[in-house]
């Protein structure tokens, strides 16, 4: 498990910091999550914000599934009576503000371990689908039935939100990870300034350009 940590020192008044606003990301290998979470990480940093990101590789099947959570404060560390936190390093069921997955089964995944909350929990999830073995080796037509994902995801969050991910990613010419960040910013959950995320994504070098579109 890796974890990227920001230090805060401690205020002379010794109160209890906010609650921390906890984010968990879904995505599949080769999608960009990890730097999807270095740059919620950076952002964060970059506006004075305490922040933890760790993650859980997987290798299962579909070129293994990978959990980024993350946790930080909304008020920056140099705030009068925030003293240091303490991040948890996994997630906890009901115990989220934000969920964004890249693909619809990884949405059901979280869906079934109750990661989401009806009266907290902004779930963002792509309706792209890539098919795991069990649905490929099915004699005809055998892939899970979506429908049944995107009404459990309305049940079971504050608010879900869907589209297909990976068509705005093609679109775009980029990657599925900068896809995910502008759909993280827009949504209201992140004390992130737009400036700042942009500033973080145009740090990427020659593909800056397609990933801030």
């Amino acid at each position: 498990m890796n974890t990227m940590t920001d230090t805060l020192t401690l205020s002379g008044t010794g109160q209890l910091p906010p609650r921390p606003i906890t984010i968990l990301v879904a995505a599949l290998g080769g999608e960009g999550g990890g730097v999807l979470a270095e740059w919620i990480v950076e952002t964060a940093i970059a506006q004075g914000l305490p922040v933890q990101a760790t993650s859980v590789p997987g290798v299962a099947q579909r070129t293994g599934a990978t959990s980024y959570y993350i946790e930080m404060l909304p008020v920056p560390g140099s705030a009068p009576g925030t003293r240091a936190p303490v991040f948890c390093l996994a997630p906890t069921a009901g115990q989220l503000d934000l969920v964004i997955s890249s693909e619809l089964l990884e949405t059901a995944r979280a869906l079934e371990r109750g990661l989401p909350d009806p009266a907290r929990t902004l779930l963002i999830s792509s309706t792209s689908r890539f098919l795991t073995l069990a649905e490929k080796s099915r004699m005809g037509d055998g892939r899970y039935d979506g429908e049944r994902v995107l009404g459990a995801a309305r049940v079971l969050s504050r608010e879900a939100l869907f589209f297909d991910m990976g068509a705005e990613s093609a679109a775009a010419r980029t990657v599925l990870s900068s896809v995910m960040f502008g759909a993280i910013a827009a949504g209201g959950v992140l004390p992130l300034a737009r400036e700042a995320c942009e500033a973080t994504v145009g740090r990427g070098g020659a593909s800056a350009r397609a990933s801030l579109e």
